[in-house]
C-alpha cells in the first residue's frame, strides 16, 4: 500500500450541477454530479446537513468512486425534515485516491 494516497478534504469543485430543496411537506432531497477531471480513480465522500440555525433537521453521507475522466450522479432523498423550506443545506466534499 502507498503512504502517499493523495486526500483533498475540501474537493467541492469537483461537485457539479448540485440542488438540495425541500419539497412542499418539508422533506428534503439532495443530487449533484461529481466530476473526476484528474488521471486517477477517486473516492469521494458527500456529506449533507440541514441546519435551521445551529440545530441539525438530518443529514446523509454519500460515498461514490468515480473513474479518472468519469462523472457520477448523486443523490440523497428524504434525508432531513423541516417545517415548510425552512433550513440552510450546503454539501462538503472529500476526495481521495481509490485504491
Amino acid at each position: 500500500m502507498p503512504t502517499d494516497v493523495s486526500t483533498t478534504l475540501n474537493a467541492i469543485k469537483d461537485l457539479r450541477d448540485h440542488t438540495c430543496t425541500a419539497g412542499a411537506g418539508g422533506s428534503w432531497s439532495f443530487k449533484g454530479n461529481l466530476v473526476n477531471t484528474s488521471d486517477k480513480a477517486k473516492t469521494y465522500t458527500v456529506a449533507v446537513a440541514v441546519t435551521i440555525g445551529a440545530a441539525v433537521q438530518g443529514h446523509a453521507l454519500i460515498t461514490e468512486t468515480v473513474p479518472a475522466g468519469k462523472s457520477a450522479e448523486v443523490s440523497a432523498e428524504n434525508f432531513a425534515k423541516t417545517t415548510g423550506s425552512a433550513g440552510q443545506c450546503e454539501p462538503v466534499v472529500s476526495a481521495k485516491d481509490a485504491s
